[in-house]
């Protein structure tokens, strides 16, 4: 279970503190709530019901710098081929993205970079839903490195890149 002062992924919003564990009044019901702050809005608060299994199902621990070392030789020992059809693809990206699967966010990125170099190279253009499916993934993984590995979330790839080079 989670404790106040944790620092936790939540869904896709990123990473968050647990402020604290409250009670509060919602019509007629007193509920507990994990009060969830953002580290990239501090501004914004998420209340998650204590009670909500399935709530509760997307909030995972941090990873550490050796799960995170291990998740890179992982997917680039696994990788996936490229999707020819569009919308099996789009399929597959949703899915993935929605998921959360670490090592599934590692192996799409890596599928849809070698795809936007490949057309890169035959001067060809990236789709747009390709592109975005790629965005949303290096932030879901990103902001979660660059946290851990204490770098700047610009400098998550080039860790990659190094770490697949050894």
């Amino acid at each position: 279970m989670f404790s106040v002062g944790d620092t936790i992924l939540y869904d896709t919003q990123g990473i968050c503190k647990i402020k604290e564990i409250t009670e509060m009044l919602v019509g007629k019901i007193k509920k507990q709530y994990f009060v969830l702050i953002p580290i990239q809005d501090e501004k914004s608060t998420i209340y998650i019901p204590t009670d909500n299994e399935k709530l509760i199902s997307n909030m995972r621990s941090v990873l550490s710098v050796t799960d995170i070392n291990k998740l890179i030789d992982d997917a680039a020992n696994n990788p996936i081929k490229w999707i020819e059809n569009d919308i099996a693809r789009k399929e597959y990206c949703a899915n993935i993205i929605k998921s959360g699967d670490r090592l599934e966010l590692m192996r799409l990125i890596e599928m849809l970079y070698i795809r936007k170099d490949e057309l890169k190279s035959t001067k060809k253009h990236f789709h747009i839903l390709d592109e975005r499916y790629l965005r949303e993934a290096e932030r879901l993984l990103h902001d979660e490195f660059s946290y851990v590995l204490n770098i700047r979330k610009e400098d998550v790839p080039d860790y990659i890149l190094n770490r697949i080079k050894r």
